[in-house]
């Protein structure tokens, strides 16, 4: 791009003495020559729009392709290293080495819902190229690095997608780029007076800023030339006016016609290198038609390219799809750098610990499996773009807790992967005679026990169906949270040891397993067995007598005859509305130790050849051997989605523990909080028969 036409030449009027102002130069060489009004040269220096939100798609680990927005209010950006004064201005999202890094944002807003910084650009000689392309308008496209942590998933309305907007997240770097994801975020093109500039490309003529060399003494200096000044001026245009505006230059038409046939040009350019980008990714039948559109419809390079990006994602995911710069993931990527280090705390941790991940992550931990906390504080600061990383253990200790800090994460994270290691494969045998039904919240739930559907009737000749009615009972079942937590001080980091905190991890996944199974086992072993009281009839769970019927009066062996007893005895029970109860596929025979050579005897597969004495009970009654039952007690029950008698649950969306993490009040640390919301509860009697053993 040329610097800005001096005044003169063939635009001059034959009296030197006044200068023309900028309306004398023809509007489309003024246009073509408009450089970013917020360029400083001597600071090097320019005024950039890094966000304004804009939707767009986005791969993310945890939820695969989405349509991400990003909320641009004060409350929801984190703008601490953006204004820290050592955010870095970054080559295209690169992290390879120091050369990617080209400056530093030196001040940063937010500002009617887009984001404002002020970059400033290194002196050094392999800046220079990209400075001058900036300073010259050349390249003006700026892209945003950062992360997210929390999305609010909302349906559009108008295309019924679901848009997941970022309403917690943090910006760290701002990258100079070829091409935009936000076709809005660029470098500064005006800086009108009293409103903030809009990042779009050089102003239209007609809203130009005034030219630099024009000052207010010239104007004034325009009516001192006699009128045969300027006998070049079309009779259309008046020589002279009633404000002091200067008359504007007639149009070259040669040069308009030459800037729009090379705008055009360009346009397509832009269009054919969209297109040979795509080749790789899409057929050439779905190209073929993009392109003619977009050279038709008179669209930019940028909506070609967006074009051809929604129709490979109509395609269906693929491997080989690019991900998102502002947060595609990378092998410097701060989130795969915490989560390989988070697998290496739980490998080391819990032997036979298999590492989780995909795309090739599951061998990175590898990587950090020797490295000492304090290291790894250090790879972090580094990965998050900070300059000067101390060596000195008891530094980066103190660096550990800063609230900007990554390690906080670090250790919920390997907490959270070491605690589901040993959490999800346990079974507690309670789980398979109670039934699970979640709570929505903490309120006192009421588990229906909703009756049997009315008998069906003959329909009327009128076509009118009759209105029955069902029965209901009702139990309250309460969820309770439970908790515990661990501190990791700073003594512990500047020692490298974080024996305490791994121990605590890798033993609490187990440890609330075995906590669940005991509550439950506590709730049904209590009254001797009998179990609580229901509300219902006023009554324990299991009683003799005709309010219950679902207890031996006394005390019996364990054998089949003793199971049909109790077979027979559920069978006769009836549901609210009087009907035989269901009792599913299969039966539960719960026992405890010193049941379970009897509860195998009588329940075990006789061969064929022994077909007199084969057991009438094997495979469709399971033996459920279970510690916790106590004596020689023993209990028979339905398939628990038939005819349930205890329910279980946890709090929606937050099934099994949760880890979290804070500060230590008072103390440089962190807190490692497990939280656990768990409720069980008795509803109904009709489907299971006790014996108290003998």
């Amino acid at each position: 791009m040329t610097e800005p036409i001096e005044p003169g030449g063939s635009n001059a009027g034959p009296e030197p003495a006044a200068a023309p102002t900028a309306a004398d130069v023809p509007l489309v060489a003024q246009r073509a020559i408009t450089a970013p009004a917020t360029v400083d040269r001597a600071a090097r220096t320019v005024e950039v729009v890094w966000s304004t939100g804009a939707r767009a798609r986005n791969f993310v680990p945890a939820l695969g392709l989405i349509t991400e927005e990003l909320e641009m209010s004060p409350n929801a950006v984190r703008m601490e290293a953006l204004r820290s004064g050592r955010a870095p201005v970054l080559d295209t999202h690169r992290r390879g080495g120091a050369r990617d890094v080209l400056g530093r944002v030196t001040a940063a807003r937010l500002e009617r819902g887009r984001g404002y910084a002020t970059l400033q650009f290194s002196s050094a000689a392999d800046v220079e190229p990209v400075w001058q392309r900036i300073a010259d308008g050349t390249l003006r496209a700026v892209s945003v690095g950062y992360r997210v942590h929390r999305y609010e998933p909302r349906p559009d309305a108008a295309t019924g997608e679901t848009v997941h907007r970022a309403v917690d997240w943090e910006p760290f770097e701002i990258s100079i780029v070829p091409v935009p994801v936000d076709r809005d975020a660029a470098v500064r093109g005006e800086a009108p007076q009293g409103a903030p500039a809009t990042a779009i490309e050089p102003a239209l003529p007609d809203e130009d800023p005034p030219m630099p060399e024009t000052t207010p003494a010239e104007p004034a200096a325009a009516p001192s030339a006699p009128p045969s000044a300027a006998p070049s001026t079309p009779p259309q245009e008046p020589t002279v006016t009633t404000t002091p505006e200067p008359t504007r230059a007639t149009p070259d038409l040669d040069a308009v016609r030459a800037e729009a046939q090379r705008a055009e040009r360009e346009r397509i350019t832009g269009i054919d290198t969209a297109v040979e980008a795509a080749r790789a990714l899409l057929p050439a039948e779905h190209i073929t038609p993009i392109r003619a559109e977009a050279i038709a419809q008179g669209w930019t390079g940028d909506q070609a390219r967006r074009a051809l990006f929604d129709a490979l994602v109509a395609q269906g995911p693929r491997p080989s799809i690019p991900a998102r710069p502002e947060t595609g993931p990378g092998h410097n990527d701060p989130a795969q750098i915490l989560d390989a280090m988070a697998e290496a705390l739980a490998a080391r941790a819990m032997p036979g610990y298999q590492p989780q991940g995909d795309n090739g992550r599951a061998g990175r931990h590898a990587e950090f499996m020797g490295w000492r906390p304090s290291d790894m504080i250090g790879e972090l600061l580094r990965a998050r773009g900070e300059r000067s990383v101390p060596r000195n253990p008891t530094l980066l200790a103190e660096r550990a807790f800063h609230t900007s800090s990554d390690f906080p994460l670090l250790l919920a994270a390997a907490a959270n992967k070491m605690l589901l290691a040993a959490y999800q494969p346990a079974q507690p045998t309670y789980r398979q005679i109670f039934l699970r039904r979640d709570f929505r919240d903490f309120k006192p739930h009421r588990h229906l026990r909703i009756g049997d559907f009315p008998t069906l009737l003959p329909l009327a000749e009128n076509g009118e169906i009759q209105v029955g009615t069902m029965s209901e009972s009702q139990e309250i079942v309460l969820l309770q949270t439970f908790a515990r937590r661990i501190r990791v001080t700073r003594p512990m980091l500047v020692n490298d040891d974080l024996g305490a905190f791994t121990d605590f991890a890798a033993a609490i996944g187990r440890r609330v397993a075995e906590f669940e199974n005991a509550t439950a086992y506590n709730l049904l072993n209590s009254a001797n067995g009998d179990g609580p009281t229901l509300t219902t009839g006023s009554a324990p769970v299991f009683a003799t007598g005709v309010a219950r019927a679902n207890k031996a009066s006394t005390g019996t062996v364990l054998d089949t005859d003793t199971i049909g007893a109790g077979r027979t005895a559920i069978m006769k029970q009836r549901t609210l509305d009087g009907l035989p109860i269901s009792m599913g596929q299969a039966m539960r025979l719960l026992v405890g130790p010193n049941q379970e050579l009897a509860a195998r005897r009588a329940t075990v597969t006789v061969a064929a050849s022994e077909i007199g004495k084969a057991n009438v009970f094997a495979g469709f009654v399971q033996p459920v051997i279970e510690p916790l039952i106590q004596a020689n007690r023993w209990y028979l029950f339905s398939d628990p989605v038939a005819a349930p008698v205890y329910v279980y649950g946890y709090l929606n969306g937050a099934e099994g523990p949760q880890v979290t993490t804070g500060p230590v009040q008072g103390a440089d640390g962190v807190e490692v909080s497990v939280i656990f919301d768990f409720g069980v509860g008795a509803i109904d009697w009709r489907g299971a028969w006790f014996n108290p053993g003998t």
